[in-house]
C-alpha cells in the first residue's frame, strides 16, 4: 500500500469547506509531539502539493476550522507553503468561523447530534467529523462563548474542555509515522461526502447566531 493517497487528501479538504473567502487552512507538520513546520493555505491544489512534499517527514495535521486571513499580515511567508517553525502561530482569536466539528468521544453525544451520525465521516482514530451546512460565525469575536454553545449542543455540557475551535486532526491519505508495512498511511474509517442539512440552524438558531 502506498504512503500517499491523493484522493483521500482531496476528500478531506472538501470536508473542511474552507472557501478562500472564509479564511485559511492551517497545515502543521509534527515530529512526534514536536511542531516542526506550519503552512497557511487558500486553495486545494497547494494544500495537496505540500501534503505530498512533506508526506514522510512527519505527521500532517490540518485545522478543522478556517484561520483568519489577517494572519498573512504577520506570516506572509506561510501562504500556500510549509515553513520550518517550532511554535504555533494561531490562537483561538484567529478562528474565522466554524465550518466543522470533530467529536473524539462518539459515545457521549446528545440525541440531537445522534440524528446526524449516520451521515458523517469517521476519521482514522474513530472521531466523528460533522461538517456544517453553513458556516457559523464567531459572535462578537467571542470564541469561548461559541465553543461552549457548540459543546452544549453536541455533548450536553457547555464546557471549553470538550470543544476546541483551534483543533487539528491528522490528514487522511498521508503517511502514518506509526504505520506498518500493510497500513502505512492514515485512512478514513468511513467517508461520507454529505452536507448535514439543518445542523447549523439547529446549533445556533434561525438568525445564524447564538442565543443567550
Amino acid at each position: 500500500m502506498k504512503r500517499f493517497h491523493e484522493r483521500d487528501v482531496r476528500r478531506f479538504y472538501d470536508l473542511l469547506q474552507h472557501k478562500s473567502d472564509l479564511g485559511l487552512t492551517q497545515l502543521n507538520v509534527l515530529d512526534g509531539e514536536n511542531l516542526i513546520g506550519v503552512g497557511l493555505f487558500d486553495n486545494e491544489d497547494d494544500f495537496v502539493s505540500e501534503c505530498s512534499r512533506y508526506n514522510t517527514l512527519g505527521l500532517l495535521q490540518a485545522g478543522v476550522n478556517p484561520r483568519s486571513s489577517h494572519l498573512l499580515d504577520s506570516y506572509g511567508g506561510l501562504q500556500n507553503r510549509i515553513r520550518t517553525l517550532f511554535s504555533d502561530v494561531v490562537s483561538k482569536e484567529d478562528i474565522a468561523c466554524v465550518t466543522g466539528v470533530v467529536i473524539s468521544e462518539p459515545g457521549q453525544i446528545t440525541e440531537a447530534a445522534l440524528a446526524y451520525q449516520k451521515d458523517v465521516s469517521v476519521l482514522g482514530d474513530g472521531a466523528l467529523f460533522f461538517p456544517m451546512d453553513r458556516e457559523i460565525p464567531i459572535e462578537n469575536s467571542r470564541p469561548n462563548r461559541t465553543a461552549r454553545q457548540i459543546a452544549e449542543w453536541f455533548l450536553g455540557e457547555a464546557t471549553l474542555s470538550r470543544i476546541d475551535l483551534t483543533s487539528m486532526v491528522s490528514v487522511p491519505g498521508t503517511s502514518d509515522p506509526e504505520g506498518t508495512w500493510f497500513h502505512p498511511r492514515l485512512q478514513f474509517r468511513k467517508y461520507r461526502p454529505y452536507i448535514l442539512d439543518g445542523i447549523s440552524e439547529s446549533i445556533c438558531g434561525e438568525r445564524g447566531e447564538f442565543h443567550d
